[in-house]
């Protein structure tokens, strides 16, 4: 399958050619994405394909409650699919095929929808891939059972507790650490991780690829950073270099190469925050803590520019002025690419679209702030008394490694770790626990369990 070059890859940072999706389901898409983007695809069939990307994503977000689907009554997209040519073969013009993908509204599980869409692309053709379309395979392919059906949580366990100690699984934990090691002491890297999803392969063929570009490259741009691997390329707000991990490493190389230019626009990003909490009333200005597209310094501090304009023109107005409270700093906004509309998120949060009139950002924060309050106040709750449970889970259970995914809240990350201490479950130790929204054993060993796993018991 062709790569696809770090500009279309990613370009959802500006494009908004893809939404924010939970890691779980970008890690799905990845073989659809690496099918559609090649790196010569002609400009018209490129926008075609963003486009429907766009709608496909915010169809799936939908899905997971966080908001509206954009897709069309008839529920079809069209896409441009590479075909092998001897033209292409030889470096020419890639030779596409106009593909519809019909989209099944009845469908509520995010997953069966793009198992579906999948399947409809003919990119369900290897043995993993036909694991998937049975009752026990999971979207991505690995060993999925019920475990209610067999025995209790406890046995569930203790079956991926086995799976976890195989010898093929042992051995790539092993290249891991060496290529983290060479890494770090012959190119001076600080510190490496895998943030988009749970998938030890991949975390290697990344590591691998990265090895190839350092050992090509004149210069280190690495020196003292720490890589992330996740789900774009570009400098993050913490100054981490961001490396896309579906991206192919010719992407990561022309990055590498214009680093600066990125290292430039992170210096300006806090100027811009501490202007747009000036123009609103000392607003506290946060950033989103999960890694994804449009939080990498460049788009955001294009974002931040684009909404102190729009505020600062509307607020010039004096009637504008007076329907605003004496002061906004007990509250906070973060500015986000990829919605419609504005929003107050379930930790109180007013998430601010770059492309929001200030009229309406101005009028849906008056409109709110006691939503928000009340939210901030619960989610401050929430968080202490998950803290508190996430260590005494991983002392009491000993568990090796715990860690959620970005959909799952604090307060349904409570629920699923008072279940567990609660469920007496003594098959943990050394497990890699992994709470989301299914139940599954990849291959690289770490296990995953609904956060609402207790419900299904309560079903059975």
């Amino acid at each position: 399958m062709r790569s696809f070059s770090l500009k279309l890859a990613y370009s959802v940072a500006s494009s908004s050619c893809r939404r924010m999706l939970s890691t779980d389901l970008m890690a799905a898409l990845r073989p659809f994405y690496l099918a559609i983007q090649p790196n010569r695809q002609p400009p018209a069939e490129k926008r075609v394909n963003e486009e429907s990307l766009r709608l496909l994503s915010s169809h799936l977000e939908s899905l997971t409650g966080h908001s509206g689907s954009c897709l069309p009554a008839d529920g079809q997209l069209e896409f441009y699919m590479p075909t092998a040519s001897e033209s292409s073969q030889l470096g020419g013009p890639v030779m596409s095929r106009l593909v519809r993908v019909q989209v099944d509204r009845n469908l509520l599980d995010p997953r069966a929808v793009i198992r579906g869409i999948l399947k409809s692309c003919n990119l369900l053709h290897t043995e993993t891939d036909k694991d998937m379309e049975s009752p026990e395979g999971d979207l991505l392919g690995h060993q999925v059972r019920d475990p209610l059906k067999e025995h209790s949580l406890d046995a569930w366990m203790r079956q991926a507790l086995a799976r976890t100690e195989a010898n093929d699984l042992a051995t790539l934990r092993s290249k891991i650490t060496g290529l983290e090691r060479t890494l770090m002491e012959k190119w001076g890297i600080r510190n490496i991780r895998y943030d988009c999803g749970c998938n030890l392969e991949r975390y290697h063929n990344c590591l691998r690829d990265l090895k190839v570009i350092a050992d090509s490259q004149a210069e280190n741009p690495l020196r003292d950073r720490v890589v992330v691997f996740g789900p774009y390329t570009g400098i993050s707000l913490e100054g981490d270099v961001m490396l896309f991990s579906g991206d192919a490493s010719a992407g990561w190389s022309e990055f590498l190469a214009q680093m600066r230019v990125h290292e430039d626009q992170l210096k300006l990003v806090p100027l811009y925050e501490r202007a747009l909490s000036a123009v609103l009333l000392g607003i506290q200005i946060e950033r989103r803590q999960s890694p994804e597209p449009g939080c990498e310094a460049r788009a955001y501090a294009e974002s931040l520019k684009r909404v102190i304009r729009a505020v600062s023109e509307h607020l010039k107005l004096a009637e504008s002025v007076d329907d605003l409270p004496e002061t906004l700093r007990h509250h906070q906004l973060a500015v986000v690419t990829e919605s419609e509309s504005p929003k107050v998120s379930q930790t109180g949060l007013f998430l601010a679209p770059s492309s929001c009139p200030g009229p309406d950002l101005v009028d849906f924060i008056c409109r709110n702030l006691d939503v928000a309050s009340t939210r901030v106040r619960r989610y401050r709750r929430d968080i202490q008394v998950e803290r508190q449970l996430w260590r005494q889970c991983l002392s009491e259970l000993e568990l090796q490694r715990l860690s959620k995914d970005d959909s799952v809240t604090p307060d349904k990350m409570v629920t699923a770790l008072t279940n567990l201490l609660q469920s007496g479950i003594k098959s943990c130790r050394g497990l890699s626990l992994h709470v989301t929204n299914y139940w599954s054993v990849p291959t690289d060993g770490i296990v995953c369990i609904p956060w609402d796993f207790h419900k299904t018991k309560e079903q059975s």
